[in-house]
């Protein structure tokens, strides 16, 4: 009798959290419906591991599973407008699951034509003269058969045994043929966990050097569907029998020494006063200072463009609108302005939501292995420099922001990062890292050997002359995907002032209108900082006073919009605002949008009577 009572109390205790959970779920999906893809990736971080279980269950292979999951998780992105009832979601979700497992397993099943990874060991234990493949007996070179890979592995695998054994070359290191002869093998042994159509692919691709596009035709299928065999066959590869043993523990390099185990760099601390909204510049300046190079907040900024830039989504207010911009061309541009050389690394992975697709759609697509971003990381932590890194896996209630990657540790298999929210930092597993579906690193190679850009006065001319065509052309990158555009420059105000009325047909996402609106009215903040600085004189300069004092106007307009609706709050990821309070906040829009364009006036006559002046 009394374990019936406790689990009736225990029931009725669970009763309110599972209310709770349904209503969020239900409000995740009604915005996630209007295409608010924030949302979205909430839904699947909740729901994501229920997803695999019964996946799982379903098939009992978890790289089936893995696969299904992430057909089913597109699938359900692309037709979740077909769902109806919102509170619903759960069981529509378990139904996608279903219907993909059921086709999977009505192609034969997890191992119709593929090896489990049990069978490793009775295969590494076959003798090369039975052989793997037609063609991969013979040792003479003369009679591999290059198309083939099976060939190819076993001829290399051979011939880095003879010379490892008769020491074949007195300028090779003996320990490094031995673990050339051992990585060949493992890996002829690895690919025997791939089907027939994924090894035909995988030697396609990276053997033959065909592009995607070339394999979609030989196979008759899409390029999308080749990417997704490249995704799962890498991922079996990565997870397979010792695989880590020869591509991250025994790396040898030349003269004998053994590659550095972990290693921090000390970071100076950083405040949140310190601390800039644009997390990008704010990551900048903390990595300056860790090199001993500390620059104004306000400089930064106003350089790097940052201060003058505003873009906002034509679907709803978004806060991707903060990251929609050339990375690969305005970072490295912005660090060459501050005296540095650096280089990028920078991709996406296939066939993964990611909610930055405008920024990364034109990255190359790479593959989640971790020997293609680990030992970049290593290289630029050895030598004593932190990376920028771009985080989508930030701390709430931020969803993605830049960060500094500052140390590795490959006993644990960890990264150490910083994050907005965590004055200690914080670590991140090298498989989230290598799974992040938006890589991006910045590396420091050092100063230029020309004086920096940042200490002239043309310098501060080009920023100045990039606020006044940025606010009237706007921004000259777009994204290609057909679905996806802003409005940048002074135009943002008009599409964000329009987002605001009832009429509008679109309903304002609160989580982005936070975020915006902090992150302008600083940038606002910081670009009448920069305008006092006196790099020009007589009446130009005045000019560009009442341009600071224009902007500081514009900046209160947006503070009073976060003080509205403040970032962090419950009520920011919540239900969309009400009609009295996006009114309130049209009309702050409308009061920043006419300061600013009056300090872009400002501006535009300041360098024109400077420019007359010097003629």
């Amino acid at each position: 009798m009394t374990t019936m009572h406790g689990a009736q109390g225990q029931h009725a205790a669970n009763q309110p959290n599972n209310l709770a959970k349904n209503t969020h779920d239900r409000e995740l999906v009604e915005r996630a419906q209007l295409g608010d893809t924030e949302a979205f990736g909430e839904l699947i971080a909740a729901h994501r591991d229920k997803a695999r279980q019964w996946a799982e269950r379903m098939t009992q292979d978890p790289h089936m599973a893995d696969d299904i999951v992430q057909d089913a998780l597109i699938r359900a992105f692309l037709h979740l407008g077909s769902l109806t009832d919102s509170t619903r979601f759960l069981p529509w979700l378990h139904k996608i699951i279903r219907n993909q497992a059921a086709m999977r397993l009505r192609r034969g099943g997890p191992y119709r034509h593929e090896q489990p990874f049990t069978a490793f060991e009775s295969v590494k234990r076959s003798s090369p003269k039975s052989g793997f493949a037609k063609g991969a007996a013979s040792s003479n070179s003369s009679s591999v058969n290059w198309d083939d890979l099976d060939s190819i592995l076993h001829h290399l695998s051979k011939g880095g045994r003879q010379a490892a054994s008769v020491g074949e070359s007195v300028h090779d290191d003996p320990a490094e043929q031995l673990l050339r002869k051992e990585m060949f093998e493992t890996i002829h042994v690895l690919l025997h966990c791939l089907n027939r159509k994924e090894r035909q692919i995988f030697e396609a691709y990276f053997f033959k050097q065909c592009s995607p596009e070339t394999i979609a035709e030989m196979y008759e299928t899409t390029t999308g569907t080749v990417y997704t065999y490249l995704h799962r066959s890498r991922r079996k590869l990565r997870e397979a029998h010792n695989v880590n043993v020869y591509f991250q523990g025994l790396q040898p390099i030349r003269g004998g020494s053994v590659m550095t185990r972990k290693k921090q760099i000390h970071l100076p601390p950083w405040s949140r006063e310190q601390m800039a909204a644009n997390s990008l510049v704010d990551r900048v300046a903390q990595l300056l200072a860790a090199l001993d190079d500390p620059r104004p907040m306000a400089q930064l900024m106003g350089l790097s463009g940052f201060a003058f830039r505003m873009k906002i989504s034509n679907r709803t207010t978004y806060a991707d609108g903060l990251y929609i911009y050339d990375w690969r061309q305005v970072i490295p541009q912005f660090l060459a302005k501050l005296g540095y050389e650096a280089t990028i690394l920078c991709g996406q992975l296939s066939g993964m939501p990611v909610p930055l697709l405008g920024a990364a759609e034109r990255f190359p697509v790479v593959f989640p292995i971790e020997e293609s971003v680990l030992p970049f990381i290593r290289k630029y932590i050895d030598q004593g420099m932190p990376l920028l890194y771009f985080d989508t896996l930030a701390e709430r209630p931020y969803v993605h922001e830049w960060s500094l990657v500052y140390g590795y540790d490959d006993e644990q298999r960890v990264i150490h990062l910083t994050d907005r929210m965590s004055a200690q930092g914080k670590t991140l597993r090298y498989d989230d890292v290598t799974d992040n579906p938006l890589r991006f690193l910045v590396g420091i190679d050092g100063k230029q050997t020309n004086h920096p850009e940042s200490t002239t006065l043309q310098a501060n001319l080009n920023a100045l002359h990039f606020a006044v065509q940025y606010a009237r052309q706007g921004c000259s990158y777009s994204p290609t995907t057909v679905y996806l555009s802003y409005s940048s420059g002074l135009a943002a105000y008009e599409r964000w002032i329009g987002f605001m009325h009832k009429d509008a047909g679109v309903m304002p996402n609160r989580y982005g209108m936070s975020q915006l609106s902090l992150v302008y009215g600083e940038a606002k903040r910081q670009a009448a900082q920069y305008l006092r600085e006196s790099f020009i004189e007589g009446e130009p300069m005045r000019l560009l006073l009442l341009g600071a004092e224009a902007y500081d106007q514009a900046a209160e307009a947006f503070e009073q919009i976060s003080a509205r609706m403040p970032f962090g709050s419950s009520q920011s990821i919540s239900a969309s605002p009400q009609t009295e309070l996006l009114a309130a906040c049209s009309t702050d829009l409308s009061t920043a949008r006419d300061f600013e364009a009056a300090a872009i006036s400002y501006i535009e006559k300041a360098l024109l009577l400077w420019e007359t002046e010097r003629i």
